[in-house]
């Protein structure tokens, strides 16, 4: 790494957190009026009884989050509501648990930088580093109170602490990795995806498949090691067993309802997860929702199929739906992302050859993505969990250009 190189990326890392930190003050100024994120409010409410030492449960009155009488829940993972429980120890204003966002979104973006510069080197990782810091979708994340920011600093770190070991990843390091899995998996259910796609990297680079299964052993070790605990708490509380969240049923009957009936809309789905049977403890309630899905998808492998590429083509848009958007959000997305999209693909076209050094970005783009095909998708899933991969290949796709474009212009300096 040369000192120009670290320089530039401090630039970078300057640019990302004014522009961020400029946007927090707009919003809390009333002057940009952001769209209601309708997780905000149970997630405070969640960090607000464990600041105050009741536990970890959930105001009853959905719009009232710091209110009487409360829920112990599983309905939220953990993660995200203890981060926010330690911030309220300094400070409950919104400024300041928005700044914190702004703090992961940099610490996302100095981990970013690091990756790139190991796997493509500086002039790809500038680029995408640039487009990281300026990717209006990101700058939205970091005055919204919700688990996207964290979530996008502990898969970077994941990715990052995979690839600076090189070719030789040590048991101590497999476990790393398996402790920040965990972890990820209770900021996000969707982070426990990570591990297949850990999983079969480590098989593609292996030396032999001795090694492969001592890895995978200690990366599974490492996973359990830090979710069962929140298990057995669930367990505990409900004498039933659930893994990490007891939203899986909602969600798939919301990905069958949306997808599949017509007329459907997301106050129906707001009902269900945040109203909808109270008085039913939360497992047989998720189990209620499950069986509900599954009427609606009537054992169909066609009507499965609709719903999974429905959710596909939701997840991955160019245009968002203006039922859910303002005609100026949903502009400044399509002019961003477009662009991003294109070139992002060409980018990891153009690695096609590296697939089995790159089997762990690929895996995880799979995985995730096939996760929410089978429940839910939306832009909102999308964005803290591919883009940063596609600003990669984007970074790749603009430096072959303009290295293709050099030795024109020596030529053209050269003519007499």
């Amino acid at each position: 790494m040369t000192n120009s190189f670290r320089w530039k990326a401090a630039l970078v890392i300057l640019v990302a957190v004014l522009v961020r930190s400029a946007f927090v003050v707009a919003v809390e100024k009333g002057k940009v009026k952001l769209e209601v994120n309708p997780d905000s409010s149970d997630l405070l409410s969640f960090a607000y009884n464990l600041a105050t030492g009741v536990g970890f449960a959930h105001s009853v009155n959905a719009d009232l989050p710091f209110s009487q009488p409360v829920e112990f829940s599983s309905w939220r993972p953990p993660l995200y509501p203890a981060v926010l429980a330690m911030a309220f120890q300094l400070s409950r204003s919104t400024l300041f648990l928005r700044l914190l966002q702004v703090a992961f979104s940099a610490l996302s973006l100095y981990f970013f930088l690091r990756l790139g510069l190991i796997l493509f080197g500086e002039s790809p990782v500038l680029i995408a580093g640039l487009a990281f810091a300026l990717y209006p979708p990101l700058i939205w994340y970091s005055a919204d109170l919700g688990t996207e920011s964290l979530f996008l600093f502990l898969l970077i770190a994941v990715l990052f602490v995979f690839y600076s070991a090189g070719r030789e990843r040590s048991a101590v390091r497999v476990f790393s990795l398996g402790v920040l899995v965990g972890l990820l998996a209770l900021c996000r259910p969707n982070g426990l995806m990570l591990a297949p796609a850990l999983l079969l990297a480590i098989w593609l680079t292996a030396r032999d498949w001795r090694q492969a299964a001592q890895r995978a052993i200690v990366l599974t070790f490492a996973v359990a090691m830090i979710v069962l605990p929140w298990t057995y708490r669930n367990y505990r509380l409900f004498h039933k067993v659930v893994l990490i969240s007891t939203n899986g049923g909602a969600t798939l009957w919301a990905g069958a309802h949306l997808r599949l009936e017509p007329g459907a809309s997301l106050t129906e789905v707001g009902y269900s997860q945040h109203q909808a049977f109270r008085d039913v403890p939360e497992p047989d309630r998720e189990r209620y929702y499950y069986r509900q899905a599954f009427l609606i998808l009537d054992h169909s492998p066609r009507r499965f199929g609709k719903m999974f590429l429905s959710n596909f083509a939701d997840m991955y848009t160019v245009v968002p739906s203006a039922q859910y958007h303002n005609l100026r959000n949903r502009l400044i997305y399509s002019v961003s992302y477009i662009p991003l999209l294109f070139f992002g693909v060409a980018g990891c076209w153009l690695l096609r050859r590296r697939w089995r050094e790159l089997s762990l970005v690929w895996g995880w783009v799979l995985t995730n993505t096939t996760l929410y095909c089978l429940f839910l998708s939306s832009i909102r899933y999308r964005i803290p969990t591919v883009d940063p991969i596609l600003m990669l290949g984007a970074g790749v796709c603009f430096a072959a250009l303009l290295e293709r474009c050099r030795p024109a212009r020596r030529r053209q300096g050269a003519t007499p």
